[in-house]
C-alpha cells in the first residue's frame, strides 16, 4: 500500500496557524504519522458504524408503523394483547345471558299458559255449579237415593 507523501511545510503552517506553536521536523513527522493512523481508524469505525446503523434499521422494520394502515396495525396489536381473550369472555357471557333469557321466557309462557288453563277451568266449574247440572253420573245417583 503506497503511503501518501507528507507535506511538512503545509502541516507546519496549519499547526502554527491553529495553535500558534512552531514544531521541528521530527515532531511534525510524528504528528503526521499519528494523524494518518487516526484517519485509518476513523475510516474503519465509520464503516462499522454504517453497518451497525443498517442492521438496526433492518431489525427496526418489523417494529415500524405501517404508513398505509396505521389504525389497522394498532387494532391488531391490541387484539394480540388483550382483545382476543376479552372477545371470548364477552361472547361466553352473552351466550349464557341469552340462554338464561330464553329459559326465563319459556318459564313465563308456561306459567301464563297454566294461569290461563286454571282461569278457564275455574270459570267452567262456576258455570257448571250455577246451572246445577252436574255430570250425568251424578244425576243418576241422586235419583236412586
Amino acid at each position: 500500500m503506497s503511503q501518501p507523501r507528507i507535506d511538512l511545510k503545509k502541516l507546519r503552517l496549519q499547526v502554527a496557524f491553529e495553535y500558534g506553536v512552531e514544531l521541528d521536523e521530527t515532531a511534525l513527522t510524528i504528528l503526521a504519522i499519528l494523524m494518518l493512523k487516526m484517519e485509518r481508524q476513523f475510516i474503519t469505525m465509520n464503516k462499522t458504524q454504517g453497518q451497525i446503523v443498517t442492521e438496526v434499521q433492518q431489525s427496526k422494520k418489523a417494529l415500524q408503523v405501517d404508513m398505509d394502515h396505521p389504525r389497522w396495525q394498532a387494532f391488531w396489536h391490541g387484539m394480540g394483547q388483550w382483545g382476543l381473550g376479552l372477545c371470548l369472555a364477552v361472547t361466553a357471557a352473552l351466550i349464557v345471558y341469552f340462554i338464561s333469557l330464553n329459559n326465563d321466557k319459556k318459564q313465563l309462557q308456561t306459567q301464563q299458559a297454566l294461569i290461563w288453563y286454571k282461569e278457564h277451568y275455574e270459570a267452567a266449574q262456576k258455570i257448571i255449579s250455577k246451572t246445577g247440572s252436574g255430570t250425568p253420573e251424578k244425576k243418576s245417583r241422586r235419583r236412586s237415593k
